[in-house]
């Protein structure tokens, strides 16, 4: 018998990769477009990297401090220990894409397009997905300070064994957010929590957070 999709679970697959050449800084331009390459140990930092496509790639250990890669594409990409104390990448597409074991500052990806991304073991300061399409995402075992959503479309999204400092979700649309597993501290526009997934032995841990996102006053 085959199994129907869980209309919950975030459905991705593996990324994986062919054989891959050797990429070089100096192939890293604006407007580029790279197929197949494995970047190992650049630095970005400061590029302007704006309508970049990497297709097929992987970057490992690079950093990427202020970096812009505004309208970039990463299509079937694995990214691991990447390091940037701020980075922006305002209308990017992510698609097929694994992040793993990364140190990220102020991540400022607002108006993203992300279809089966998954994020392992990081460690985002400030993440700015704003007024995005999110679809199918897996954040897992990572730590937030600020997890951004506010506006976005959010389908099919969970975050399990993570620690979420401020989860922002005022006119989000929200279809599947599976938040059983999260640890949050605050939730900032929770009437808009329509949605959301959380298990039953979460609701006594949530409910400070509820009542205070929707304005109850409770004595």
């Amino acid at each position: 018998m085959v199994r129907r999709p869980d209309a919950t679970t975030p459905r991705i697959e593996p990324v994986v990769l062919g054989e891959l050449a050797e990429g070089l800084a100096g192939d890293l331009e604006a407007g580029a477009n790279l197929d197949g390459l494995r970047f190992t140990g650049v630095a970005l930092d400061g590029l302007g990297l704006e309508r970049l496509v990497l297709d097929g790639c992987a970057l490992d250990g690079c950093t990427a401090g202020d970096a812009h890669l505004d309208r970039a594409r990463l299509l079937g990409c694995v990214v691991s220990r990447l390091t940037a104390p701020a980075l922006r990448a305002a209308g990017a597409v992510l698609r097929d894409v694994h992040i793993t074991g990364s140190r990220i500052g102020a991540a400022e990806l607002f108006h993203p397009e992300w279809q089966r991304v998954a994020i392992d073991g990081s460690r985002i300061d400030y993440l700015n997905l704003s007024g995005g399409r999110l679809d199918d995402v897996a954040i897992t075992d990572c730590t937030i300070g600020d997890l951004d959503l506010r506006g976005s479309t959010v389908q099919r999204m969970s975050l399990t064994g993570c620690r979420i400092g401020t989860l922002s979700l005022a006119e989000a649309r929200l279809t599947a957010l599976d938040l059983r597993g999260a640890e949050l501290e605050r939730i900032d526009g929770g009437s808009s929590l329509a949605g959301a997934i959380l298990a039953e032995e979460q609701l006594p841990r949530f409910a400070a957070l509820l009542a205070e996102a929707l304005g109850i006053v409770v004595t």
